[in-house]
């Protein structure tokens, strides 16, 4: 899980949140949102596939367990790179900041056994908790793979109408602002 969430981070260090060409496009804000999540969500999924492969040949679980938890690793890696691309727009270069402090919680809340109650609650509303819920149930008698996916697919749509909204904001300009552009020699 932690893998994943670091691995969408550093794909919104490289990659474009909202596109720069926004307020010049004729496409609706929904589908300029989903073309910038694109190639995050494709490098989530690869990630996730990797992910699962090294956790197979690190514990050999049967075909079944694995298989799930294979795809449980897409999903995550796919919602994440939803998250992480809607921190990044609606925060800018703090949303990077904001995703690392998730992170840094997540590691803290899942190694450390005396953790106290209130991180253990902001870890629960985190969006790196389904992931964890799902994958630990994949593989293990523990419950919450169908919660776990519910999460992530929530904490994705919210993650994507974030991004659309802060598109659809780029997408609209003053008159001032329009005046007060230098005209070109």
């Amino acid at each position: 899980m932690l893998a994943l969430w670091f691995g969408a981070l550093g794909s919104f260090i490289a990659l474009q949140a909202v596109p720069r060409h926004a307020l010049s496009s004729r496409r609706p804000s929904a589908l300029l949102a989903l073309r910038n999540l694109a190639p995050a969500a494709a490098i989530g999924a690869v990630q996730g596939l990797l992910v699962a492969g090294v956790v197979q040949l690190a514990a050999d679980y049967d075909w079944g367990s694995w298989s799930l938890f294979a795809v449980l690793a897409v999903v995550a890696g796919v919602a994440f790179a939803a998250v992480n691309q809607a921190l990044v727009a609606v925060f800018g270069g703090a949303g990077r900041w904001v995703s690392g402090i998730i992170g840094v919680l997540a590691i803290a809340t899942g190694v450390v056994s005396t953790v106290p109650g209130v991180l253990a609650s902001v870890a629960a509303l985190m969006p790196t908790h389904p992931a964890y819920t799902a994958m630990l149930a994949a593989l293990t008698e523990a419950g919450g793979v169908g919660a776990g996916v519910v999460g992530l697919l929530v904490w994705a749509g919210l993650a994507l109408i974030a991004t659309i909204i802060v598109v659809a904001r780029r997408r609209t300009t003053s008159a001032r602002a329009l005046l007060t552009v230098p005209a070109a020699a």
